[in-house]
């Protein structure tokens, strides 16, 4: 079951008085980064995929700690970072120009929330996360709480070559046709 799903917002540019998005269409969908959507479910995975060129992911990341991921989005600022969740009370920041591997925050993400009343203090699960519009921050909810976490400047403020990076990342390990 799919519990997050986040798609990039395609800038949008004015061509004879009529409005089209920035990018190549196929099967309906945009080509490039644009186009790439990401999901999450309680199957413990999070996956990238990119409609246009294929009906299969592209890109299976597994939870660490194997509990189910709660939701998944796309930094509104960088276009090669994203956040995802999990019912383990963690937070990941990846950002695929750097690595497709693993996240900037570690194997263990960043514990939010510690739930200090059972017998021993365990991480409460992470339910919903939102970026801020201009990416410097990130609201995360768990239980009955909503906490909003800073972001580092080398994580919302992109590279001018980052997002050509993160292509390249997938287009060299075969994961996309050339573009």
């Amino acid at each position: 079951m799919v519990t997050g799903v986040s798609t990039k917002i395609a800038a949008s540019h004015s061509a004879g008085g009529t409005t089209t998005p920035g990018g190549q269409i196929s099967r309906g969908f945009l080509r490039g980064a644009r186009g790439l959507v990401l999901t999450c479910g309680v199957d413990w995975t999070t996956r990238l995929w990119a409609p246009a060129h294929s009906d299969a992911p592209l890109l299976t990341l597994p939870s660490h700690s194997y509990d189910y991921m709660s939701d998944v989005r796309w930094s509104p600022a960088h276009p090669s970072v994203f956040a995802s969740a999990g019912s383990s009370g963690a937070l990941h920041l990846w950002n695929l120009a750097s690595s497709l591997d693993e996240p900037l925050t570690g194997s263990d993400g960043i514990v939010v929330e510690v739930d200090a009343v059972a017998p021993s203090p365990v991480p409460r699960g992470i339910n919903k996360i939102r970026w801020s519009q201009d990416g410097r921050r990130i609201a995360v909810a768990s239980s009955d709480r909503l906490h909003v976490l800073g972001v580092s400047e080398d994580v919302w403020r992109p590279k001018a070559d980052d997002e050509a990076k993160m292509m390249g990342n997938l287009t060299g390990r075969g994961l996309l046709d050339e573009l």
